[in-house]
């Protein structure tokens, strides 16, 4: 849950779920108190560290109002406001000639992700970042915090560049047979209980072993394995030939109906899952 400060609210981003602080935690009885750095704990440390300097933040709930994001990139522009905090939604499209320092904060949430895509997805990122400072004449500089400065992902993206990185993260992705090298399908299941979804995926995946040119992996739990109260897990096919994945699917869907932990779960599949969460 996070905490909303300005409304007094916590909010799960995921399910949509939203209620009252407690004062204490309701399982085990301590003081419940905020943990981590969210935009709003940002930026109260700039405030606190640059009081007589004009700034303003960009998040879901500084947004919700028509023109809310008009007016602040007005003032950004104008010159008005001179630090501006946000998410990564302030990376894409926009245009501050005026900007020539962007700090990225916390940047090892991609370099340690559970997705074989999240080292490209910051790499992609820090890229974008890196172009709105210095648009105008002078120069910009990019300030990178990470307790690992030295990864080879963070060193060849500054050494040498986007193309470079790319290089390698395919060359990694092909040794691994990952997509572009092949072709993925990913079966979810989710339940109340935590043991159905998985016994569910097992008996699945008993009927897809020995499947030809196909590699099944799982079932293990979801990254994130609880969401809106009920428990979710997952099985992943990898095929080298796409002929084989979609012949694998269509053997196992056939059958899926008859397995007998089906009726205590929802199911889905997603073929080429955009993420494996």
């Amino acid at each position: 849950l996070t905490w909303h400060r300005r409304d007094a609210r916590l909010r799960c981003h995921h399910c949509g779920f939203e209620g009252s602080v407690p004062e204490e935690c309701p399982d085990c009885g301590s003081g419940a108190r905020p943990a981590g750095q969210g935009t709003e704990r940002v930026e109260q440390a700039l405030a606190r560290r640059f009081p007589d300097v004009a700034l303003a933040r960009i998040d879901r709930d500084t947004t919700r109002r028509r023109g809310a994001v008009e007016k602040i990139l007005a003032d950004v522009r104008s010159g008005e406001t001179r630090i501006l905090v946000g998410t990564q939604m302030l990376t894409k499209g926009h245009d501050f000639p005026g900007v020539t320092l962007v700090g990225v904060l916390n940047a090892d949430q991609g370099l340690f992700g559970t997705d074989f895509r999240s080292n490209e997805r910051l790499a992609q990122t820090l890229v974008q970042v890196a172009g709105r400072a210095g648009r105008g004449d002078a120069p910009g500089e990019v300030l990178i915090q990470t307790a690992w400065p030295d990864h080879p992902l963070l060193q060849r993206l500054i050494a040498t560049g986007y193309g470079d990185f790319a290089d390698a993260a395919l060359a990694e992705r092909d040794a691994a047979h990952w997509p572009p090298f092949s072709h993925l399908a990913l079966l979810r299941a989710e339940a109340a209980s935590r043991d159905a979804p998985l016994e569910f995926l097992r008996e699945v995946r008993v009927l897809a072993d020995g499947a030809p040119g196909v590699d099944v992996l799982g079932p293990a739990p979801a990254p994130m394995e609880r969401r809106a109260g009920r428990y979710r897990a997952q099985l992943l096919f990898r095929s080298g030939r796409r002929a084989d994945l979609h012949g694998v699917l269509r053997r196992v869907l056939g059958q899926v109906a008859d397995v007998p932990g089906a009726r205590r779960v929802r199911w889905s599949v997603d073929v080429d899952p955009a993420e494996l969460a």
